[in-house]
């Protein structure tokens, strides 16, 4: 009985024992080092921070790797208890909140070894927010308009932005485009149809059309930059050429089609404007009749031309490629030689629902490729090119440094030769037109979309170098030169009619334009009724409906 009661006093008197007497363990306090080596640090062990190799990294032979030094104000001691900034729930509200010390938000310390490139290139610095605006508004807004076939517009959409990923020179290429798309967006729609060639396309970058989300300037001189960046990058990369870039080769030629086509009309992007003034030639009084920003663009032809040994020389891998899609048209073929009458508005056999632009075309395309027959013909026969013509002079009369265009029997064989390209790309126009159509009511827009996939804008691979060399307003212009600059109308027609291509019709408009100028200079009045057609298509781009 005492025992417990003794034990019980016991208990009691220590219960009764402040708590401030209880002796608390403290850890003995010492300086640690943040300053050893990320490997000791990542295998959690103590380093001599014996530099340039510690201790540990020697013996077992791992590379060491010492932080970078921190500066004074970061190696000032913390006060003892954790303040907000060592949340990052915290900071990320608290730059919110008013009163806040911007100095006070420093960027996390994650302890990695700087990355040691390659290439010293790889390092930028910096974000280029105008760039990543660029490739912004290619996947949402450029991609979308360069085909009105969803798989091809897929193409344009992913394969080729991720392609641009791996490949420098395809993202210049592909920001060059964007940023074209760009501008010509924000051009006044009411000039674009015949007054394109005379803006000044900078002063447009203050006013963003509401198709684009671009908020930033979009200025000519970075447009160019990236367009020829991207083109020495794709010379260099065909030194190497093969099935393992065949890709991004083609992707990149596909892009500078686009470029090309879309610059049309647009004077700042010629480069033979800068020239046209100073170069020297016997006809100088032909080219004075006309401002530089008046004369047809042909550089980008042979451009066009070039990239077409891309698809030639990797034509079977790019058939089992990702990009197959862009290479594959379903109307491309010969079924118009099954055509029967010609079309009109009484037999009933053209579409409903064209546009007056379509409806035209499809009723006089036949009358117009019989008159450019008619014209060679002429031309041939009578074996005559100098008309009353400015600045002309016969072939006789040249001496050997100005006579450099090629002999005339052999222009006229090229004119022959493109004549039967425009006649084949008109009449698969119009026998997609006369065909019945699944849909009752046809749009314009799904007319576009066939003729599209009749490829009729390939045109510049199939015509024949000699008639690109005879389109020369430089070099002893004469009736040949008119009659060759009227077919080219004629093929310029052909992209005018895909209106709903951002970078295709409405470029063809202008340069129709400036070849009627240029034909009706030349004063024959056969060959400047030629272009009367073609002149009356474009005008007629208001896509009214036949009812």
């Amino acid at each position: 009985m005492s025992r417990n009661a003794s034990q019980g006093s016991t208990t009691s008197a220590s219960g009764s024992t402040p708590r401030s007497q209880i002796r608390v363990k403290r850890r003995i306090t010492h300086t640690k080092s943040r300053n050893g080596c990320l490997t000791c640090k990542s295998r959690r062990v103590k380093c001599d921070e014996e530099q340039p190799v510690c201790g540990a990294c020697s013996v077992r032979g791992d590379e060491c790797v010492f932080p970078c030094p921190r500066s004074p104000r970061v190696e000032t001691r913390r006060s003892p208890r954790p303040s907000i900034e060592t949340s990052s729930h915290h900071v990320a509200h608290s730059v919110m909140l008013p009163g806040v010390n911007a100095d006070h938000i420093n960027p996390l310390n994650f302890n990695v070894p700087p990355k040691r490139p390659s290439n010293p290139g790889e390092l930028t610095g910096c974000l280029n927010m105008q760039d990543l605006n660029l490739l912004k508004h290619y996947i949402l807004h450029t991609s979308q308009s360069l085909s009105l076939n969803p798989r091809k517009t897929l193409v344009w959409e992913r394969v080729i932005p991720d392609l641009a990923t791996k490949n420098p020179f395809l993202m210049h290429l592909l920001l060059a485009l964007a940023g074209l798309d760009i501008m010509t967006s924000e051009i006044p729609a009411s000039s674009r149809s015949t007054n394109t060639q005379n803006l000044d396309l900078p002063s447009f970058n203050e006013s963003i059309n509401s198709r684009s989300l671009a908020s930033d300037e979009i200025e000519l001189e970075a447009l160019v930059e990236h367009h020829q960046k991207g083109l020495q990058g794709l010379q260099e990369t065909l030194a190497a050429a093969g099935d393992h870039n065949a890709e991004p080769l083609f992707a990149g030629s596909m892009l500078i089609v686009a470029f090309a086509f879309a610059s049309l009309g647009i004077r700042t992007l010629d480069p033979s404007s800068q020239t046209s003034r100073q170069s020297s030639t016997s006809n100088s009084a032909f080219i004075s009749n006309f401002q530089i920003s008046d004369i047809p663009q042909i550089h980008w032809l042979r451009l066009l031309r070039g990239v077409g040994s891309i698809v030639e020389q990797s034509w079977d891998t790019l058939k089992l490629s990702r990009l197959r899609s862009l290479l594959l048209y379903s109307n491309a073929n010969d079924d118009w030689k099954r055509l029967g009458p010609e079309p009109t508005l009484e037999n009933g056999l053209l579409t409903k629902g064209l546009s007056e632009s379509l409806l035209q075309f499809a009723l006089g395309a036949r009358r117009a490729i019989s008159r450019l027959k008619e014209c060679l013909s002429s031309q041939q026969a009578t074996g005559s090119v100098h008309g009353d013509i400015p600045g002309s002079e016969p072939t006789s009369h040249l001496s050997p440094e100005t006579n450099a265009r090629p002999q005339l029997d052999s222009i006229f064989a090229a004119q022959d030769q493109t004549i039967d390209v425009v006649e084949q790309m008109y009449m698969r126009t119009i026998y997609l037109i006369m065909l019945p159509q699944i849909e009752s009511s046809s749009t314009d827009r799904a007319m576009q979309a066939e003729i599209e996939e009749a490829a009729v804008s390939s045109w510049p691979h199939l015509v024949p170098e000699t008639f690109i060399s005879s389109l020369d307003l430089e070099n002893s212009p004469d009736l040949s030169t008119a009659l060759s600059f009227a077919i080219l109308g004629h093929l310029y027609l052909l992209i005018a009619l895909l209106d709903d291509l951002w970078y295709l019709g409405g470029r063809c408009h202008v340069e129709i334009n400036k070849i009627n100028t240029v034909v009706a200079q030349f004063g024959n009045p056969a060959l400047t009724e030629l272009m009367a057609w073609p002149v009356k298509v474009v005008s007629l781009q208001t896509k009214t409906r036949i009812q």
